[in-house]
């Protein structure tokens, strides 16, 4: 999660044809919400999964309850169903970990907008309490936070389906065909094309919630699987280093966007597999940021980033500045909220 904030923060700083390496990290940064997406498809996994085993404790003390047949006994309140009280704590977890910090930064953003008359009333409140903007007209300002909660509520049903019906796993194939629909089907193109950033985010996250199984379950990967991986990894960079050093606007984002599947894939596991072996010292820093990466997001770009680049001081000591300056206010609100 820090590696992937780093990512995020280094894009969002924009760095300039000379400096490759800068450039580079600039225009594939991004890469870094797929990151964070495909990480959190694995955290939810275990979540949903020690929840579910809550909930058959709580079917077994059912049944074990249960009245002796002929003997009248009051219905259950829907409320007290284990399922039911699966998915409440579910969402008050996810809820509570996004919203308040969402709801600070957001009345910082948003209400000095309505008092200068940019924004009305209605658009004030909607942009505060779900971000609306993005849903209506793609305003990306924090198009993450709209886009992960939509994920995070859909997700208990896909972890449902793909229990019950392992085949099903193969979802993310038919949300890779869905981006294309979105990108090249009148009808849900009209509808929905502006939304192409969230819509092509939808299969790593599906993969990621796949993926949790096999990293509950510690499978191990041969050598053979790393070997693939570093292939994968190769290729994949190879491609979006293409795409943007040369084809920047000749083609439709989306088709980047899925090359970041794979990308996304290769280098979290293989980071994985660096950090495993790195002293816990020398991942304290990149722990920390994971830690804070929510909060990192929320005032990263509006409110250190824009002032800073007033300096002009170049793509590193921009993204050094930015970096710590995000960090120590992330951190005091992580600890407000």
């Amino acid at each position: 999660m820090g590696a992937a904030m780093l990512m995020v923060v280094l894009f969002h700083v924009g760095g300039m044809r000379h400096d490759t390496l800068a450039y580079c990290l600039s225009r594939c940064g991004n890469v870094g919400v797929d990151v964070f997406l495909f990480l959190s498809g694995i955290g939810l996994w275990f979540s949903w999964s020690k929840l579910s085993q809550g909930r058959k404790l709580k079917d077994g003390e059912r049944a074990a309850t249960a009245p002796m047949p002929g003997r009248s006994h009051p219905a259950s309140p829907i409320l007290s169903h284990p399922l039911t009280s699966q998915l409440l704590t579910y969402f008050r977890r996810r809820y509570v970990r996004v919203y308040p910090a969402w709801l600070a930064i957001a009345c910082l953003y948003y209400l000095p907008r309505f008092f200068d008359g940019r924004l009305s009333a209605a658009d004030t409140a909607l942009s505060i309490a779900v971000n609306w903007g993005f849903w209506e007209h793609d305003e990306l300002t924090f198009w993450f936070i709209p886009a992960i909660m939509a994920l995070y509520t859909v997700a208990p049903a896909y972890m449902e389906l793909i229990r019950r019906h392992p085949d099903c796993r193969a979802m993310p194939v038919a949300a890779m065909v869905l981006c294309v629909l979105v990108q090249y089907w009148p009808p849900l193109h009209s509808a929905v094309g502006h939304l192409e950033i969230f819509f092509s985010r939808i299969p790593i996250f599906l993969i990621g919630i796949n993926t949790g199984q096999a990293v509950m379950e510690r499978k191990p990967i041969s050598r053979a699987g790393w070997w693939m991986l570093l292939a994968l990894f190769a290729m994949s960079a190879l491609a979006c280093v293409n795409f943007e050093d040369g084809l920047r606007g000749r083609f439709p984002l989306f088709l980047e966007r899925m090359v970041y599947i794979p990308l996304t894939v290769s280098m979290s596991l293989l980071l994985a597999r660096a950090m495993e072996r790195m002293p816990r010292r020398a991942g304290a820093p990149l722990a920390f940021i994971g830690t804070i990466s929510l909060e990192m997001y929320l005032i990263h770009a509006q409110f250190v980033l824009k002032p800073v680049q007033q300096w002009h001081l170049g793509y590193w000591p921009t993204a050094l500045a930015v970096t710590a300056a995000s960090a120590a206010l992330a951190w005091l609100l992580h600890k407000a909220v």
